[in-house]
């Protein structure tokens, strides 16, 4: 049976948890620790490349900008 953090880990990893038994010498409380830090450091990461888009947008004429940003963020 799959330790419960580490199935939460692998979730938020988006890979099987198979991949990550290695990481079962982690207590408990390490791995739900990682997961918090990974789900940050995700969210950090997102909103810098939020960031990025936004400022990249703004060398683009202003006319073909709905159409890129369409392109851009899919």
């Amino acid at each position: 049976m799959t330790n419960p953090a580490v199935e939460q880990l692998a979730n938020t990893l988006k890979v099987p948890a198979t991949e990550l038994a290695d990481l079962t010498a982690l207590s408990e409380a390490q791995l739900l620790q990682l997961n918090t830090l990974i789900i940050s450091a995700q969210q950090k990461q997102r909103q810098t490349l939020e960031n990025a888009i936004e400022n990249g947008l703004n060398y683009v004429p202003a006319i073909l900008r709905g159409a890129v940003k369409k392109i851009v963020r899919g």
